[in-house]
């Protein structure tokens, strides 16, 4: 007999830098965040078997989260975008903009984070988490404004090996 508890569905959380005071918790998401998570694999021959390859390697891991973050926010987006700066009046100072500079040419691992997926939905536990234990952020926007649609800004986390070789991790965080 299958073991329905296993069967999960519904919205989740994902939060990047999840150890750190300045952590950005994205818990309003509109189409559903998407975890890949792929293998790239080399056949191996031999001349004796023709085209049949005789074994299989595999050499590259990929993940990336794709998060479509419903909430507009001008100060998470000053964080997940590379190298943007939040540019406030000096006479007032609740007056304030996000900068984002074309001549600057940023190396992704240096803003690279933890990024942890936590379902939300009735039974979940942290055996359900799921973390990439370095990603970095890239951000793209395509707004409509209309009163048909809300603002999305589509991030995209993408893993990168940590400093042990760990990429994403399927479980309870803390074990």
């Amino acid at each position: 007999m299958p073991d329905l508890t296993k069967v999960k569905l519904g919205p989740c959380k994902v939060t990047f830098d999840p150890e750190a005071p300045t952590e950005i918790v994205i818990e309003l998401t509109q189409g559903g965040v998407v975890l890949t998570y792929t293998e790239t694999t080399r056949d191996v021959n031999a001349d004796q078997y023709g085209s049949t390859p005789i074994k299989r390697i595999i050499t590259g891991r990929s993940a990336t989260v794709e998060v479509p973050a419903l909430e507009k926010d001008n100060a998470r987006l000053q964080q997940v975008i590379a190298g943007a700066v939040t540019v406030t009046n000096g006479t007032a100072p609740t007056k304030k903009r996000v900068d984002v500079f074309a001549d600057k040419v940023i190396d992704l691992l240096t803003v690279a984070k933890e990024v942890r997926i936590e379902p939300l939905a009735e039974g979940s536990t942290p055996d359900d988490t799921v973390t990439l234990f370095k990603a970095a952020p890239q951000v793209n926007l395509s707004y409509r404004y209309n009163f048909e649609s809300e603002l999305v800004t589509n991030i995209t986390f993408t893993a990168f090996p940590d400093d042990t070789g760990r990429l994403i991790g399927f479980g309870d965080p803390d074990a």
